[in-house]
């Protein structure tokens, strides 16, 4: 079953902010357009505005052959249900695979813990439990 992320409006200001900044700076710059330095910046800021675009837009949490997959972007984790210990919301601004300040902290394996924010947070909390009623909710 997927759990896309939940989007907070300052993860959108964040996010969105950036892409048209990269885009503006790319294109709008005056200068000479045969240079190499500027044929590799825009290159350059072109990956920086993909990467953002793939992060909002591929966010989520998929839980499949009692398995958690984490996907933000390029950036891929997998935990066993059976290794999740704890589950707790949390308001945190940490870096992590999560588009919301609203988020779970899940603790597995010994003392391993990732922080993501799942649009429905009791729908994943329910299918986690389901395949491992060990999980602690604090």
């Amino acid at each position: 079953m997927y759990f896309p992320s939940k989007k907070d409006v300052l993860f959108f200001i964040i996010i969105w902010g950036s892409i048209l900044a990269t885009i503006f700076v790319a294109f709008y710059r005056i200068e000479v357009p045969s240079s190499v330095g500027s044929i590799l910046g825009k290159i350059f800021l072109l990956l920086i505005t993909v990467l953002l675009l793939w992060t909002w837009f591929n966010t989520g949490y998929t839980i499949k052959d009692s398995k958690l997959t984490i996907r933000s972007g390029p950036f891929k984790k997998k935990i066993k249900v059976e290794d999740i210990t704890k589950i707790t919301k949390v308001k945190h601004p940490l870096a992590a695979p999560a588009l919301s300040i609203d988020r779970l902290e899940i603790m597995y394996s010994n003392y391993n813990l990732i922080l993501i924010s799942p649009k429905n947070e009791q729908e994943l909390i329910d299918q986690l439990l389901t395949e491992n009623p060990q999980i602690r909710i604090g």
